[in-house]
């Protein structure tokens, strides 16, 4: 062994050495660090200026992939927190982006597809076991309360096991349970009308899935609103005339049909089947687009994507046919955060 490799060798050993060193004499130190640091993520929430709405598109996805949260969207307006939809990992990707679940003042379900609603048993939980120390509101059409009541028996042991083991002081259970609040289904009614804020639950097509709603937010002068799945339906886009914000649901039928051709080639039937099925229920872009610009819509924004505009193809496809939109367009991706002054 030549001197050079023996001087780099005692070099290596020597700056290890004098790492090891300074880790043990700080270590206290660099574990509070640490701690500290992971305490003060875990505490911070965002503010919100109380003269707008923001609104967060938490999950963008359909039951189509998995690389996407499935229908999840934040609204934070007036000092309230509310979830619209909680479909598969809404839950852990609302953690990811750092939203004060035990802040959560109410879940809205449009329909009851699981992408919409399988999440809502981990975020009533979920938020309990982050600190949550008042009523969760759920609002949704009929059939609400038997998914609320199976809820109750799903998450009894699990309650009871976090009372037992925390102390009833720490871990309330009366907190522990969504609070039920079914509506019948009618065409264009209030659900939630408080601090200034008002929630309109409206019919959509989404046959054969009945009920289904979408949503309209109005506050201090400004609307959002919320499609829910559905086909073509003007009923959305009288409710959304002249609003600041809507959030449509969108499906990219001339590139499924394709995609379904090619299916059957492969006697891939059932996913063929399925694929096809799904297009007579669901809104291409094109139509969207012509129907808010009638509406005097300002942004649109495209969620629940079919298929994911995640390659240049795609989305070149989806921007062909929005291009004619007259005010902003978004394909929403998980995690984007829209703002309404």
């Amino acid at each position: 062994m030549n001197k050079n490799i023996k001087y780099l060798l005692f070099g290596v050993l020597s700056l290890i050495v004098l790492c090891l060193a300074i880790f043990n004499f700080f270590q206290i130190n660099i574990y509070n660090y640490f701690i500290n640091s992971t305490i003060e993520k875990t505490l911070y929430t965002q503010e919100f200026n109380k003269e707008e709405i923001v609104v967060f598109t938490i999950g963008t996805g359909s039951p189509i992939s998995a690389q996407r949260a499935n229908s999840g969207i934040g609204i934070f307006v007036n000092e309230k927190f509310f979830i619209f939809d909680v479909g598969d990992g809404v839950g852990k990707k609302a953690e990811k982006m750092n939203l004060p679940l035990a802040e959560l003042d109410g879940i809205f379900i449009t329909h009851y597809h699981s992408d919409h609603y399988i999440d809502l048993p981990y975020l009533i939980n979920r938020s309990w076991i982050m600190g949550r120390n008042h009523d969760l509101n759920v609002y949704g059409p009929t059939g609400l309360e038997e998914i609320m009541n199976s809820n109750t028996s799903f998450l009894k042991l699990e309650n009871q096991y976090r009372v037992d083991h925390h102390g009833s002081e720490i871990m309330d259970i009366k907190y522990a349970y969504g609070r039920i609040n079914e509506f019948a289904e009618k065409n264009n009614q209030i659900v939630y009308n408080k601090d200034k804020i008002k929630i309109t639950a409206f019919k959509v097509d989404h046959f054969p899935v009945s009920p289904a709603v979408g949503y309209m937010i109005e506050y201090d002068g400004k609307k959002i609103v919320i499609s829910g799945d559905t086909k073509i339906n003007e009923n959305v886009f009288k409710m959304a005339e002249n609003a600041d914000l809507l959030i449509h649901e969108v499906i990219l039928n001339s590139l499924l049909k394709r995609t379904a051709t090619i299916l059957d080639q492969k006697l891939l039937t059932r996913n063929s089947h399925i694929l096809t099925d799904i297009q007579d229920y669901h809104t291409p872009p094109n139509e969207i687009v012509k129907l808010a610009n009638k509406a005097n819509v300002k942004t649109l924004v495209l969620t629940h994507l079919v298929p994911y505009p995640d390659n240049l193809i795609i989305k070149s496809l989806y921007k062909k046919e929005i291009k004619e939109f007259d005010g902003k367009v978004y394909l929403a991706n998980d995690g984007d955060k829209f703002i309404i002054k």
